[in-house]
C-alpha cells in the first residue's frame, strides 16, 4: 500500500485507523490490550481537531469533543485510577501510572481550535480549561521533561488569557530547566539519565512551543538560544533517511519522527525571517522527517507507533512502556502540530542533499554522525546498557529507503547485543567469538573528526586490556568506508552483519555472499540494492535467519570468518540501486 503523500493525508490515515477503537464516551482503548492506555484520549482528539479544521470528515467534531471531554474529566478528577501505561512482553501483564502530564497541550490546543469551529460546548469547556489545577492535576516539576509538556500547555492557556497563575510562578518554573544544569546551553542538549536523543528532542520542542505561542518573559533570550543551538543539534543527529539517530530508551518510536516533524516545522517558522538558511534547512529536515514517518503506516491495521510494521501483538522494537493508542497517537499528534505550524499540504519535495560533515560530541554522550549525500552512520562510544551496543550503531542510505544497518542487534537466544563489525577469534573455523560491540570499551580520547569533511575515528579499551581498540568511519560519494582493528591481536577476524530481514511491509531482504580475493555482499530488497565490500577474502560463512531483531523489525546474521590472521578489517557500505 502507497503512503499518504502529503502531511495532512497521512494524519487522516492514521487517526482514521484508530477510530475503531473508540469508546462511546471518546476514550480510546489500546487495540491490544483493549483498554485505555496514559494519554492516548487527547492526543487523538488534538488530531481529530485538527482535521475537523483543515480536512473535515463528519465524524472529527464528535470524536475531538467527546475525547476533550473525556479527557478533562480527568485531569479535573486527580483521584481517577490511571490508566495502562505499562505491558509485558512476557505475559501481557499490565500495570498504571500518572501520565496526565501529557494531557494539557492537546487539551488547550484541540480546545482553541473547537472554539474557533464555533462548537456549542466552547463556553462550558472554556470554564473547565480554566479551573484545572496544574499544582492538583500534574505530578511532574520543572526540570523533569514531562514537566516540560505541561509547562507548553500552560503557556498556550496564558496566551488565551484563561490561567489563573501568577506570573512569578510560571517564570519560576520555566527557570528552573535553565537554573539546574539540564540543559546544556551551548550544545542545544537537554539532559536525561541516560542521555536519550529522544527526549532531548521532545523536551526542546515543548519549549520551543512557548516562543511559538508568543511568550515574551525574561527567559525568552535563553529559549531563542536553546533554540539555534537545539535546532542545530537536530540537524546533526537525524540520519539520512529521517529518523533519529538512536540512543538510550525510547529510540525507533514513531513520535521521534513526529516530534522532528514538529520540532523542524516550528523552527522553520520562528527564524524564517532572522535566518532563512537555517529555517530552509529546518524545513529541509522537516519534510525528511515526514517520509520517515510515513513508512509507519500498517497495510493494515493501527498506525505503528515503532520503526516497523510488523503486527502490534508481536510488540517487536516495543518498550514496556510502549502500546499503540498512546505512542501511536502521540506520533500522529506531532505530525498534527507540524502541520499547524506550516508542513504544508503537499506532497514531499525531493530530499536535499547533504554535504559531507561530521559532528562529534564527547562528554556526556560520546557520539558522532557523518554524513555526505544520501549516506548518514552513527557511532556511539558510550552506549547505555540494555538499550544499544559500542560502535558503528547505524548506517542509512537515503530518503524513501527501507534498507539500512542498525540499530544494535539482540539475539533472542542469549539476549547478547551485535552492531555491524569486527568480532575477533584466537582460532580459525567457525570458533568463539570476542564480540567488540559487546565489550565494555570507554574512549582512550575524545572522538576526532577528520581528516576528510565526513570522517570520525575513535580509539577505546577495556580496563585492564592491552589491546586497544580502533575505528574509522568517512562517508563519501564512494559509500560509507570502515576501518576496525584491535592492536597486538594475532590470532583471526570476524565481520558481522546483522541487517534487517523483515520489517512487516511485506518484504524480505535476499542476501548473497560472492567474491574470492576479497569478498562482497549483496543485500536486495523490492527495487532496493546495497552492496558490502570486504578487503579481505573470506573462508566461511555462516547465515543465520531467525532469532534476532531490534527496534525496526526481525533481523538475520551473517558471519563473515575471514581467511588467514589478521587484526581487524576494513569494508565499504555503497547504495548500488
Amino acid at each position: 500500500m502507497e503512503d499518504p503523500a502529503t502531511p495532512l493525508a497521512l494524519l487522516r490515515a492514521g487517526a482514521d485507523s484508530y477510530g475503531p477503537f473508540l469508546g462511546a464516551d471518546g476514550e480510546l482503548r489500546d487495540p491490544v490490550f483493549g483498554e485505555p492506555t496514559q494519554y492516548g484520549t487527547p492526543y487523538h482528539a488534538f488530531c481529530r481537531a485538527v482535521l475537523a479544521l483543515r480536512r473535515p470528515d463528519p465524524s472529527d467534531l464528535p470524536a475531538a469533543r467527546d475525547g476533550l471531554r473525556t479527557a478533562l474529566r480527568h485531569l479535573r478528577n486527580p483521584g481517577e485510577p490511571p490508566r495502562a501505561s505499562s505491558f509485558q512482553r512476557a505475559d501481557g501483564t499490565t500495570g498504571a501510572g500518572n501520565h496526565r502530564d501529557f494531557f494539557w497541550p492537546p487539551v488547550v490546543r484541540a480546545h482553541r481550535i473547537l472554539a474557533l469551529l464555533g462548537d456549542p460546548e466552547t463556553a462550558e469547556r472554556t470554564a473547565v480549561v480554566r479551573a484545572v489545577d496544574i499544582e492538583a492535576a500534574f505530578a511532574a516539576r520543572p526540570p523533569s521533561n514531562w514537566s516540560a509538556v505541561w509547562l507548553s500547555g500552560e503557556g498556550l492557556r496564558r496566551a488565551a488569557g484563561l490561567s489563573p497563575v501568577a506570573d512569578a510562578r510560571f517564570e519560576a518554573w520555566l527557570g528552573t530547566f535553565f537554573e539546574s544544569g539540564r540543559i546544556l546551553l551551548d550544545e542545544g542538549f537537554y539532559q536525561e539519565p541516560g542521555h536519550p536523543n529522544s527526549y532531548d528532542l521532545f523536551t526542546r520542542l515543548h519549549l520551543a512551543d512557548l516562543l511559538a505561542d508568543g511568550y515574551g518573559g525574561p527567559w525568552r533570550e535563553a529559549l531563542e538560544e536553546l533554540l539555534r543551538a537545539g535546532l542545530r543539534r537536530s540537524l546533526a543527529v537525524q540520519l539520512s533517511d529521517g529518523s533519529l539517530a538512536a540512543a538510550h530508551r525510547s529510540s525507533g518510536q514513531s513520535w521521534n519522527d513526529g516530534a522532528q516533524c514538529a520540532y523542524f516545522a516550528t523552527a522553520a517558522a520562528l527564524l524564517g525571517a532572522s535566518d532563512p538558511d537555517l529555517a530552509g534547512r529546518a524545513e529541509d529536515a522537516a519534510w525528511r522527517a515526514f517520509d520517515s514517518l510515513g513508512r509507519w503506516r500498517r497495510p493494515d491495521g493501527p498506525f505503528s507507533p515503532v520503526y516497523n510494521v510488523l503486527p502490534p501483538d508481536w510488540r517487536v522494537g516495543y518498550e514496556a512502556y510502549t502500546a499503540d493508542a498512546h505512542y501511536a497517537n502521540l506520533a500522529l499528534a506531532f505530525l498534527a502540530a507540524a502541520i499547524q505550524r506550516g508542513l504544508g499540504d503537499r506532497p514531499r519535495p525531493p530530499a536535499a542533499p547533504r554535504e559531507a560533515a561530521a559532528f562529534v560530541e564527547a562528554d556526556p554522550t560520546w557520539r558522532a554522525l557523518v554524513h555526505s549525500g544520501p549516506y548518514s552512520a552513527h557511532v556511539n562510544a558510550f552506549p547505555a546498557a540494555h538499550y544499544d551496543a559500542f560502535g558503528l550503531t547505524e548506517v542509512t542510505f537515503g530518503a524513501g529507503r527501507r534498507l539500512h544497518f542498525g540499530p544494535t542487534v539482540r539475539c533472542l537466544a542469549d539476549a547478547g547485543f551485535l552492531n555491524l563489525g569486527l568480532a575477533t577469534r584466537r582460532q580459525a573455523g567457525r570458533s568463539p567469538l570476542r564480540v567488540l560491540a559487546r565489550e565494555p570499551l570507554r574512549p582512550c580520547a575524545p572522538i576526532a573528526a577528520g581528516p576528510a569533511p565526513g570522517a570520525v575515528r575513535l580509539s577505546a579499551r577495556c580496563p585492564g586490556d592491552v589491546g586497544l581498540y580502533e575505528i574509522a568511519v568517512a562517508a563519501g560519494p564512494a559509500g560509507v568506508e570502515v576501518a576496525e582493528r584491535v592492536h597486538g591481536h594475532d590470532g583471526f577476524s570476524t565481520l558481522l552483519v546483522p541487517y534487517l530481514l523483515d520489517a512487516g511491509d511485506g518484504r524480505r531482504t535476499e542476501v548473497e555472499v560472492g567474491g574470492e580475493a576479497a569478498t562482497w555482499v549483496h543485500l536486495r530488497s523490492g527495487a532496493e540494492r546495497l552492496r558490502l565490500e570486504v578487503d579481505a577474502p573470506r573462508a566461511q560463512v555462516t547465515h543465520l535467519r531467525h532469532g534476532f531483531e531490534n527496534r525496526r523489525g526481525l533481523c538475520g546474521l551473517l558471519r563473515l570468518d575471514l581467511d588467514g590472521r589478521r587484526d581487524g578489517v576494513r569494508y565499504r557500505l555503497v547504495v548500488e540501486a
